[in-house]
């Protein structure tokens, strides 16, 4: 499966997973928040070009009241914790059950992983669960609950052994 940068040619208006609020993005917001730089959004298409499934990645800091004990020390005082934010993922309910959301997952991980490496440092992803299968889905990926916050940590040093 192919996952490529959001193009004009991609048709985003036929997309439809179970959350109203990922459909209405993908068809009506993306666009600005590329635009002013505030996301970048991947997708994955048919042969068609129509969207099955997107994630957008964003930079962010953590405050460092919100790092994991474990993880703190990397953390000088005083400072913000640099993250990569997954903002949003979804599949199209038409793909479901074929592996799409987890190879959407992979990527972005994968794809986070190279940009702390090579690009601009970056501890961790964190993602922002919709909704309870949302939070079950990221815990199968070693995401761990931030203390505080409804926001979930992946440390890049556990994304690395994924590779």
């Amino acid at each position: 499966m192919k996952i490529v940068q959001l193009e004009k040619a991609h048709n985003r208006k036929n997309f439809e997973c179970e959350e109203d609020a990922l459909n209405d993005y993908i068809r009506n917001q993306v666009s600005q928040d590329i635009r002013k730089r505030l996301a970048t959004c991947f997708v994955s298409a048919d042969a068609d070009m129509n969207v099955i499934g997107y994630y957008t990645l964003t930079s962010e800091s953590l405050g460092r009241d919100l790092i994991p004990d474990k993880y703190i020390k990397q953390v000088p005082k005083n400072y913000n914790a640099p993250v990569i934010l997954l903002g949003r993922l979804a599949r199209d309910i038409r793909v479901k059950g074929t592996g799409v959301g987890e190879h959407l997952l992979l990527d972005a991980l994968y794809r986070s992983y190279k940009i702390s490496e090579k690009s601009i440092g970056a501890m961790a992803v964190v993602v922002d669960p919709i909704n309870q299968f949302a939070i079950n889905f990221y815990a199968a990926y070693g995401f761990v609950s931030l203390p505080d916050s409804d926001k979930m940590f992946l440390p890049m040093k556990v994304i690395a052994k994924l590779q």
